[in-house]
């Protein structure tokens, strides 16, 4: 080896035209992690590499092969990814740089559309900016806006609608952001000081809104027990129109509703109902009270994924400030995946009736005789009403040796392997019941055209429940519990039309 050679460095970095050159002049090994990252900065760093007389050390292909790669084209990628980021490292293997640009865009798109589901909120945003980014990185984003924006824009809806239906939207969003618990308290908090003395003062200064308001909620009452608006119009003496425009005129329904409710058991059941709306499938998914039967809350959902019941859920937590001390549900996964998110330590039960149901189907589409059938679906009620937790139990097993092989794997699979969230022999009867009635009162439609048609429905019967058996639970000072139907209608209907109602003509209009 030369003299010259000997006094060489084995590795020189400089600074030239604004980039850093290093040359590298004896044989250099080193390792790192198996990552992707890693993998990545390789295939650039390996094509950086050029030999003294500038040709490049490895080619595409050799690099590829080097890394376990198995097209050249996956380094020739990322080189040209390296290139369209300038050149930077940090740019290349970070794949938040690349969204920082958003950040800007997403803030203002929130905060003008803050009464939107987050899932809404990042579909219409990424179909806005046609940008590609995922509904997790969307909300981490979100999460990660100023704070301070978000309350003096939700102040501003709150001042605007302090007792608006928005404002349970509103609430219901902000419920969501797992991160700004304090800034949701802080708008309850501001809610109540200043949403009460505001409705007092409306009221004393425009006493004939009390009246007008009274009979708004008489047209929604015989709305929730199913008479459509030619018929209330005919026992009001009125036109169809004036009916309409007093069905439609509370916007503040359901806080009106949540409002007058006082108490509760801790316990609630949950169930959805499935409706169209312009042939467009919607849910309504409803929490009940699960000892007296009296609803506690209900929205209209465009889907019953894990994100829609969890919203649901820290709504209603978020309106009535504690937690249940149990729930009854059906074994909707997604429906489990959004209480376990809202109420990971509230304890659970299935709804025996649902599993009742399941297996009366495996039974009847199993190949046996008509009266076998029936006398093992007997035996099933049979088994799910005995008294002691154990004998209900063991009578599971002996019969999964008598029903057929379908009914046997769904005792073992949905039954006996979730028994401890069967052991209490409940059911969701409550909810059953509810849906009912919304099915009876959406299906005496002629089509619903629309989402705001839908939810005032849902409202209508809400408030013909809680006038009807609510009262023991409602504040006594509350504008439901003070109504009085009976001298309403004597004071409103025009019983000179009230023959009509059984005429040929109108019989099937109510």
């Amino acid at each position: 080896m030369s003299r010259i050679a000997k006094t060489q460095t084995a590795v020189t970095v400089v600074r030239q035209d604004g980039k850093i050159v290093i040359q590298i002049n004896c044989p250099i090994s080193f390792s790192l992690p198996f990552t992707i990252a890693n993998l990545k900065f390789l295939a650039v760093f390996l094509r950086l590499l050029f030999k003294l007389s500038g040709e490049k050390v490895l080619t595409l292909q050799q690099t590829a092969d080097v890394l376990g790669y198995k097209d050249r084209r996956d380094v020739d990628n990322y080189c040209r990814e390296f290139i369209r980021k300038g050149c930077d490292l940090a740019a290349l293997l970070s794949r938040k740089v690349q969204l920082l640009q958003y950040v800007a865009l997403i803030e203002s798109f929130v905060l003008q559309n803050l009464l939107l589901p987050l899932n809404v909120m990042h579909q219409k945003f990424t179909a806005q900016h046609r940008v590609k980014i995922s509904y997790p990185t969307f909300c981490k984003y979100v999460g990660q806006l100023d704070a301070s924006s978000v309350v003096r824009q939700a102040q501003k809806l709150l001042w605007n609608k302090m007792s608006g239906g928005d404002t349970i939207n509103l609430l219901r969003i902000l419920a969501d952001q797992h991160n700004v618990p304090v800034i949701c308290d802080q708008l309850l908090e501001y809610a109540k000081a200043f949403g009460p003395k505001q409705k007092q003062a409306n009221t004393a200064s425009f006493p004939l809104n009390m009246q007008r308001r009274n009979l708004c909620l008489l047209v929604h009452y015989l709305m929730g027990k199913g008479m459509n608006q030619s018929t209330i119009a005919m026992l009001l003496n009125t036109s169809r129109a004036t009916v309409s425009n007093l069905w439609h005129e509370i916007g503040d329904l359901q806080s009106i509703i949540l409002n007058s409710i006082a108490k509760w058991s801790g316990k609630i059941s949950i169930d959805e109902k499935f409706i169209r709306i312009r042939g467009v499938p919607f849910y309504i998914i409803t929490i009940v009270d699960f000892v007296t039967g009296i609803p506690l809350y209900l929205n209209l959902f465009k889907n019953t994924r894990k994100e829609s019941y969890e919203a649901c859920f820290r709504a209603f937590h978020l309106i009535y400030k504690k937690a249940p001390t149990l729930i009854v549900s059906d074994g909707s996964q997604s429906l489990a995946a959004g209480r376990k998110a809202a109420f990971p330590n509230v304890p659970h039960q299935l709804c025996k009736f649902h599993k009742i149901r399941n297996l009366f189907k495996k039974i009847s589409n199993s190949k046996i005789a008509w009266e076998e059938k029936i006398k093992l679906k007997a035996k099933v009620v049979k088994v799910f009403r005995r008294d002691s937790v154990s004998g209900r139990k063991k009578g599971l097993r002996e019969l999964r040796s008598l029903v057929p092989k379908p009914a046997a794997e769904y005792i073992d699979c949905n039954v006996l392997k979730h028994w401890k969230q069967l052991c209490k022999g409940l059911t969701s009867n409550v909810s059953e019941r509810f849906n009912r009635k919304i099915e009876k009162v959406m299906s005496g439609r002629y089509g619903l055209k629309s989402e705001q048609t839908a939810l005032n429905l849902a409202l209508s019967l809400w408030v013909t429940v809680l006038i009807d058996k609510g009262k023991p639970f409602l504040h006594e000072q509350s504008l439901i519990a003070s109504l009085n139907i009976s001298r309403m209608c004597q004071e409103n209907v025009d019983w000179t039309h009230l023959d009509h109602l059984f005429s040929k003509r109108t019989g099937k209009a109510a």
